[in-house]
């Protein structure tokens, strides 16, 4: 009896443990599974932004260091912070809400993106799905806003990344207890003025809306943009609290020497060299900086026949051009094949490369499609029509701009690689025939203000000729874009920034429209917060709130911009 008592027990005991086990398998079954399942859908997407993040735009003639080993880490600005003080990117990254991050040109914005997202990737690649060696934050994907013009942001994202099987669905966490950051990159590459409408007004619906049972969707967004309108923030402002993009500092440059070349000797030189060629401020600009680092590296350091930011980026683009002239070259020699007008057409076109990438840079700055506007041209002034001596000609056109690393094939056309170098070249005709009156309406025209920062620049034209201007408000908020465009030593003294600041401060309070119906009084008060942002032109503006040689009505407006500026960014925090 004892000994079937026993052998029942053992019975009871050996089946609970069976029993036990085959749960325990089951659940880890079950846990592995889904742990496959989000990391496997997910692998692809992250192997896709890890091998895009390493690539440099710009061979350069030789080996180019991958963006991930030469990338400083970089900070921003509150827009409305009283006392200016800057934040890491990556602590933005990793926090809670929509970001609004403002740029000026070649202030690195598409650089970050494109970094961030593939340190991301590697981060998440390197967990192999195991919860606890996950990275902390969301997962990042990206998307242009030129993407968001004709669909909405799930659309978008679901064309860009069509996965192995089914597409991307940023409707569902992309991983157990994560949300996703959407970085809608380049707003402002938006040219046309109602289509950028559409897509800030689906950027601020997103900020706006739930999920579909009412819960918080499982996606933030993060939007880059060069400066906007005032009514064109004024639409995201509630979802999307906005931050400047700081510029480089002293110690950010040298990091970058110290990261990009071999020893510290060569580092030092490239510093040395960056003051003789006096762009010791302009380097404070990533882009500015990255093309004078190419340029020293390059053995081009000398070749440069004058000092300044001009000289050196027209000696980049000239060696972006000699680097691509062997297409060009093909091109004249197959015309040259095709009489009786193929050999004129080719000796018209061997002398006029620059023009050729002039006139498509010029498209493309106005969201047009290059090659076209290179074919158009062509037919125009050519002795005749290039494509009705080669059938081939659209192509050709789209190899030789493919050549000079300007350009990169996207879906549809071609598109800019770095857009502040494709604005350079369309800026050359305005600066070659300078025209102030001219200028001064580019610089007032969002889709070809920047285009006008470059053509001021190029003709060595100094800031100091609107002064004359500033009474207007065309011509203060023309000169306020200058000062936001460039940087601080690169758009004149602190006398002429003072009185440019002065004259924004007079046209906000006295609250004068500009011509065609603009609300001048709002502009100006954007510019002043925008300027705000850098702390030497708000000290600055406190000076101006306490220097009795101002008019009282320029100081009580000083003082009043403090007042509402703090306001608003108390009321912007309480929103949060």
């Amino acid at each position: 009896m004892d000994l079937d008592l026993s052998d029942k027990v053992a019975s009871v005991v050996s089946g609970t443990l069976a029993l036990a086990t085959a749960v325990v398998a089951v659940r880890r079954h079950t846990r592995d599974r889904g742990r496959r399942g989000w990391w496997t859908s997910l692998r692809p997407l992250w192997r896709r932004e890890a091998d895009a993040g390493i690539v440099h735009p710009h061979r350069f003639g030789g080996y180019v260091k991958p963006l991930s080993e030469v990338y400083v880490p970089r900070r921003a600005v509150p827009r409305l912070a009283p006392a200016g003080d800057g934040v890491d990117v990556a602590d933005l990254l990793t926090g809670a809400g929509n970001i609004l991050l403002i740029g000026e040109p070649g202030s690195g914005k598409t650089a970050l993106v494109r970094y961030e997202s593939a340190r991301s990737a590697r981060r998440w690649l390197a967990g192999r799905g195991r919860r606890r060696r996950s990275p902390p934050g969301p997962v990042l994907v990206s998307l242009p806003a030129a993407a968001l013009v004709r669909q909405p942001l799930p659309a978008a994202l679901a064309e860009a990344y069509p996965g192995d099987g089914a597409p991307l669905d940023v409707e569902q966490p992309p991983a157990p207890g994560r949300r996703w950051l959407v970085c809608v990159d380049a707003l402002d590459a938006v040219a046309d003025p109602d289509e950028r409408a559409v897509v800030l007004n689906r950027l601020a619906e997103l900020a706006r809306s739930p999920g579909p049972s009412g819960t918080p969707r499982p996606w933030r967004v993060l939007v880059t943009t060069r400066h906007l309108a005032e009514d064109e923030l004024a639409v995201l402002s509630d979802g999307y609290p906005a931050y400047h993009l700081a510029h480089f500092t002293d110690a950010d440059v040298a990091l970058l020497a110290a990261r990009w070349f071999p020893d510290g000797a060569t580092a030092r030189g490239f510093l040395d060299w960056t003051h003789a060629q006096r762009i010791t401020d302009p380097v404070h600009n990533p882009l500015t900086a990255t093309i004078a680092v190419l340029v020293w590296e390059s053995g081009q350091a000398g070749a440069a026949p004058q000092p300044g930011t001009a000289a050196l980026l027209d000696e980049f683009v000239r060696a972006l051009l000699r680097g691509g002239r062997d297409s060009l070259d093909a091109a004249c020699e197959a015309l040259r094949r095709r009489p009786p007008d193929g050999g004129a057409v080719a000796d018209w076109l061997s002398t006029r490369h620059t023009d050729l990438v002039e006139v498509a840079a010029t498209a493309a700055v106005a969201g047009g499609d290059p090659v076209a506007a290179v074919v158009d041209w062509s037919a125009a002034h050519a002795p005749a029509p290039p494509a009705a001596v080669l059938p081939d000609w659209s192509a050709r056109v789209r190899q030789v701009l493919l050549a000079t690393d300007l350009f990169r094939a996207d879906r549809h056309a071609l598109a800019s690689v770095w857009p502040s170098l494709v604005e350079y070249l369309a800026a050359g005709p305005l600066a070659r025939d300078w025209r102030p009156d001219e200028w001064v309406t580019l610089m007032n025209t969002s889709s070809a203000r920047f285009v006008a920062l470059q053509a001021i620049s190029r003709a060595a034209v100094a800031p100091a000729f609107l002064r004359a201007r500033l009474a207007e408000p065309d011509g203060a908020i023309a000169a306020g874009h200058l000062l936001a465009g460039r940087s601080t030593a690169g758009a004149g003294t602190p006398s002429f920034r003072a009185d440019v600041l002065a004259a924004l401060l007079t046209h906000w309070s006295a609250g004068q429209d500009a011509p065609a119906g603009r609300d001048a009084a709002r502009e100006c008060f954007s510019l002043l917060t925008t300027l705000a942002a850098d702390r030497a032109d708000r000290d600055l503006l406190h000076e101006i709130a306490t220097d009795p040689r101002r008019p009282g009505d320029v100081r009580r407006a000083a003082a009043l911009f403090f007042a509402v500026r703090t306001r608003t960014a108390h009321r912007t925090r309480a929103r949060r």
